[in-house]
């Protein structure tokens, strides 16, 4: 066991456990603010229902030689964009572009601190009106910047500094602090002021595989060690470094992505180093104190990649042969595979999956560069040539809104599906459970209390079709009980909608598993 790396905890309260996992209650619209990952756990997945087809919203941007991972926050998209490459420090500008209408809402680039080694602007996250950037990215330090994301004013420099590199992004604690991971060190950040919460000490096996993974209050990052990088966990409200798998996972040097966490918490390592025998993705559970192996797999050179976790917690990765791969979360079992997509120039795929589970998967290419939709048994439902597409997405944001980023002025937004029922709030009364559920539902509400003259009970799916209806004329009854097998039903989101005289009166959401 490591001994203990000290930090400096500032007065900052302890704050409860987020478990990442869909809500039973109906909630707000979900942003795509942790560039590789999406969310703090980074595991890729959405909330949101995606687009169905090819068709975009707009396409237009600021003109790019090189594509980089966007994030969005409410109805603003946020990116860098390389419009000369051989000027570091002048060269790229931060965009904000309207996500409803593509518009360009103000360009940017950050002070230089350091003349001698800042690297180029570059977002980093966007959370909550604020888009972090900095001028690290070269394995350098230097400051992170809270930027207005209306107009691009500067809130605050950090009194730290930082040095996650061009293709990484920071990642976020419960109440908006940021946490990075640089190549020595874990910061968390003041997102108010700026001023460093704790540093804690770490060794990172190489550049590009410094990010954190956050779930509840635990950080989950790649160390090095004399057998092959190793995975630690840090306590995100003291810093405090807790506990590390027993040694390297595989031998080697070379670990140039990061961790993600499921919805249950499982923590998986996907090591990678264009070797058949170290390339492999890990499931570890957290025992508190400890590491423990549940399964793994072989996995397929992938670096600067992103992987995902499908709503019905499926796991997604890529193999040895360029595919991309439906894992059972329980035991490792490939359940489906892809087309190859991957391969070509340059693999480096990045993923994000919505809420239907409908996976897009941008592989990372040149001149090959593409992005696929695929549903959830992989099975292409549409593809897209995106010349020069690297790490240029893709990103889920409000409405389902799916964002890839190209070269030249290519920035495209598709146009996602969405829910349509987000303005209705949840009736007290309504209850769906179990919720998720994979073989029945349970349905009660208090319907006497709505209306005396029927009340009309129905299930829509993802996209509006409904797929369950039932009147209900209140009696002596108090309250409606139904119990529903969904266990043939597609896996994905559904909506129980109580309707009065055609006016909707309550919604809930569930997850079929």
């Amino acid at each position: 066991m490591k001994k203990f790396r000290y930090g400096f905890l500032g007065n900052q309260m302890v704050y409860s456990a987020l478990i990442i996992i869909f809500s039973t209650t109906f909630v707000s619209a979900d942003n795509w603010q942790v560039g590789p990952g999406g969310k703090p756990s980074r595991n890729s997945l959405s909330s949101e229902i995606g687009p169905q087809t090819n068709a975009l919203l707009w396409q237009n941007g600021y003109t790019s030689v090189i594509a980089q991972q966007a994030v969005i926050d409410g109805d603003i998209v946020a990116m860098s964009r390389i419009f000369n490459i051989n000027n570091v420090l002048q060269g790229t500008k931060i965009v904000a572009q309207s996500l409803i209408t593509g518009d360009t809402m103000w360009t940017t680039i950050l002070p230089v601190d350091f003349p001698a080694t800042d690297w180029r602007s570059r977002v980093s996250a966007f959370k909550d009106g604020i888009i972090y950037a900095t001028r690290a990215g070269n394995t350098n330090y230097s400051y992170m910047y809270a930027l207005n994301a209306t107009d691009g004013s500067v809130f605050w420099k950090s009194e730290g500094l930082v040095n996650e590199c061009s293709t990484e992004g920071a990642s976020f604690a419960e109440n908006g602090d940021l946490i990075v991971g640089n190549f020595d060190n874990i910061i968390r950040i003041n997102c108010l002021d700026g001023t460093t919460v704790w540093q804690t000490s770490r060794i990172c096996p190489t550049s590009n595989g410094q990010e954190v993974a956050v779930y509840g209050n635990h950080g989950y990052y790649w160390e090095a060690s004399p057998t092959g990088p190793m995975v630690s966990a840090i306590d995100l409200d003291s810093g405090e470094y807790l506990f590390s798998t027993n040694g390297g996972l595989t031998p080697g040097l070379i670990q140039q992505l990061g961790l993600f966490i499921g919805p249950d918490g499982t923590v998986y390592a996907p090591r990678t180093m264009n070797n058949v025998t170290t390339d492999f993705l890990f499931a570890l559970s957290d025992k508190g104190t400890y590491f423990e192996e549940k399964w793994n797999i072989p996995l397929g050179y992938v670096p600067f990649a992103t992987f995902g976790v499908g709503p019905d917690g499926s796991i997604y990765t890529y193999s040895q042969s360029d595919e991309v791969l439906r894992i059972d979360p329980l035991n490792g079992t490939i359940l489906d595979t892809s087309e190859v997509v991957l391969g070509g120039d340059f693999s480096q795929p990045r993923m994000a999956i919505d809420a239907q589970g409908y996976v897009f998967v941008t592989n990372g290419g040149f001149t090959g560069g593409a992005l696929y939709s695929f549903n959830p048994d992989l099975t292409l439902r549409w593809s897209e040539n995106i010349t020069n597409v690297n790490v240029g997405g893709p990103a889920i944001g409000n409405n389902g809104t799916l964002v890839v980023c190209g070269t030249g002025t290519d920035v495209r937004a598709y146009e996602g599906i969405g829910t349509g029922l987000k303005e209705i709030p949840q009736h007290n009364s309504l209850r769906v459970y179990p919720n998720p559920s994979n073989q029945i539902i349970n349905i009660e509400c208090d319907l006497n209390k709505e209306s005396p003259s029927g009340i009309n009970i129905e299930i829509l799916n993802c996209i509006g079709v409904q797929v369950y209806s039932k009147v209900y004329q209140p009696g002596t009854d108090v309250l409606f009980h139904e119990t529903i097998q969904v266990e043939d039903w597609k896996p994905g989101v559904y909506f129980v909608r109580i309707k009065d005289c055609e006016k909707t009166i309550a919604v809930q959401r569930f997850i079929k598993k």
